[in-house]
């Protein structure tokens, strides 16, 4: 197989796309960032706006020598690892906000490659930190009361199909995942080379893409995708059905249950009966014992929920983890790191990246 380029039908070449000098920023450096970047790298062919991802890299000699070459391998990508050397992340927006992007990521790029100050690093934990992006689904008005600038809304009849990548229903959003994390395979992620992390529905996202296989979703069509070293879960949405009903959310989050129901019908349809198939939350720990003894999915998982958050109640986290704890071989820690509400980890950076670091002290810890 050709450097950049996926091994089933319907992908591009990820080589059209060339690295390119760039800043990224963090509220919590004083500081840009310089890295080199290859932004909005399509994964599928006639891909809509949003399927595509991007790839970060530290800004050093040799990184710099790739300005104005394309895209045929990730770095380091021929030499052997005992630790995951990438991060892949999957951003959140509750699988409906065209404005939250893989740019999200950013702030956690600038972190892991401003030196590792903050760290008492001499050089980045990682080597490359990618960031997807998928396919979003409608947005209704009127606008729940907690966004005070919400998006433009889009209704795929009433506008006319005008943005496709604003028409998705499940698998759709697992699918594009899926797709991306093949044109990384392209590119050189192997099973144990990268950490899966996401924020949020992303967060859902990524353990949906590893904890079952494609086949599930009716996917059967793409590959298993590379097993992550350890899959991160930040502020995630794991049981849907439970985000629904009152009794589910509790007291704390309670008035948030109808705007919970219409996005994930939204998302998912408004057969309420399918949604317990599609949330990690209620997949069979038996089936995630297998997956890890085929070495599919990863032996250590690390979910992190702050206190905070306004959003996303903390039993979301509990009943996760309280899933997970049935399945053999598999190590379930809990961060705490995430703190402030719910868009804080991405748009501060500090605390994905902290989570990135005591992940990877984990995995050291238990080699």
């Amino acid at each position: 197989m050709m450097p950049g380029r996926a091994d089933f039908t319907g992908t591009p070449d990820a080589g059209q796309t060339r690295w390119q000098p760039a800043e990224v920023t963090s509220p919590r450096l004083g500081r840009p960032v310089p890295v080199i970047a290859a932004r909005d790298i399509p994964y599928i062919r006639s891909a809509n706006r949003f399927q595509n991802l991007s790839i970060y890299l530290p800004r050093t000699p040799e990184t710099a020598g790739f300005i104005d070459t394309p895209v045929t391998s990730l770095p380091g990508a021929d030499f052997p690892a005992r630790l995951p050397r990438y991060l892949v992340h999957i951003h959140g927006g509750a699988w409906r906000d065209p404005r939250l992007t893989s740019a999200s990521i950013e702030p956690a790029v600038a972190h892991a490659f401003s030196g590792g100050v903050l760290a008492g690093e001499e050089q980045a934990p990682v080597t490359a930190i990618a960031s997807l992006n998928y396919t979003v689904s409608q947005f209704d008005y009127p606008a729940p009361p907690f966004m005070a600038d919400p998006p433009v809304p889009y209704d795929a009849i009433r506008d006319g199909h005008a943005d496709p990548a604003r028409e998705a229903v499940h698998p759709q959003h697992v699918g594009d995942v899926l797709h991306g994390l093949a044109v990384l395979g392209s590119l050189g992620l192997t099973s144990g080379s990268y950490i899966l992390s996401g924020h949020s529905c992303g967060a859902c996202l990524a353990f949906q893409a590893i904890l079952q296989p494609p086949r599930h979703y009716g996917l059967g069509h793409l590959p298993e995708p590379p097993c992550p070293g350890a899959l991160l879960g930040l502020s995630g949405l794991y049981d849907l059905p439970a985000l629904a009903t009152l009794d589910g959310l509790g007291a704390s989050h309670a008035h948030l249950r109808d705007d919970y129901e219409l996005f994930l019908s939204r998302a998912f349809g408004t057969d309420q009966g399918t949604w317990p198939d599609v949330s990690p939350a209620r997949f069979d720990p038996a089936v995630i014992a297998g997956r890890i003894r085929e070495g599919n999915a990863p032996r250590l998982a690390v979910l992190d929920q702050s206190t905070e958050d306004q959003l996303v109640p903390m039993n979301q986290k509990d009943r996760l983890t309280a899933a997970l704890a049935n399945v053999a071989g598999l190590r379930v820690a809990q961060g705490r790191r995430l703190t402030g509400r719910h868009a804080a980890p991405w748009e501060e950076g500090i605390m994905i990246y902290q989570s990135l670091l005591d992940t990877l002290r984990l995995l050291r810890e238990n080699r």
